[in-house]
């Protein structure tokens, strides 16, 4: 950005939700963008409330075409859809529409598994009791029972243990 826009006379939209936990990140983020000006349109008490949906709109309006991944389904544009923050829920249909992406980011799960031990990005409760998921046990899993496309675009459906949503 610095090539192309004056910090002084710009400013950077951030668009993350107004959780608690996502409002808490606000300050970092601010600091990382520094020395832009940012704006989290979704969070601010200053502008009127819009959802993710209206904004993306209004950018398309604009001529902005909205990041590849809510194109593709995504929620979030993170990471390039591999946020280790994700549940299963996304990491499955990351499976289904970038197979190739989530290929990679399984290798890079298994060399740190080699290094550190039984760590990963995901994990399984079962009658309260936590254990690590591998990205390489989640998609033979779902390889033998995908998701529904309606089940990319409503909450989770109970339809096997797998169906928790819980990262670590």
């Amino acid at each position: 950005m610095e090539a192309h826009k004056d910090p002084a006379r710009t400013l950077v939209y951030v668009g993350i939700e107004p959780t608690v936990r996502d409002k808490a990140r606000i300050p970092a983020i601010a600091r990382a963008w520094k020395p832009w000006r940012t704006r989290f349109p979704l969070c601010s008490k200053w502008e009127p409330p819009r959802t993710k949906g209206e904004l993306l709109q209004e950018a398309r309006a604009l001529g902005v075409a909205p990041p590849r991944l809510y194109e593709l389904g995504f929620s979030h544009n993170n990471c390039g859809g591999t946020c280790v923050r994700a549940g299963m829920r996304q990491w499955r249909h990351l499976l289904d529409v970038m197979p190739d992406r989530y290929a990679y980011a399984e290798a890079q799960e298994e060399g740190l598994r080699r290094l550190l031990g039984p760590v990963t990005i995901l994990r399984q409760r079962r009658k309260g009791v936590a254990r690590p998921l591998p990205l390489a046990e989640l998609r033979r899993a779902h390889q033998a029972a995908p998701m529904l496309p309606d089940e990319r675009e409503t909450p989770p459906v109970d339809r096997d243990e797998l169906m928790n949503e819980e990262v670590c």
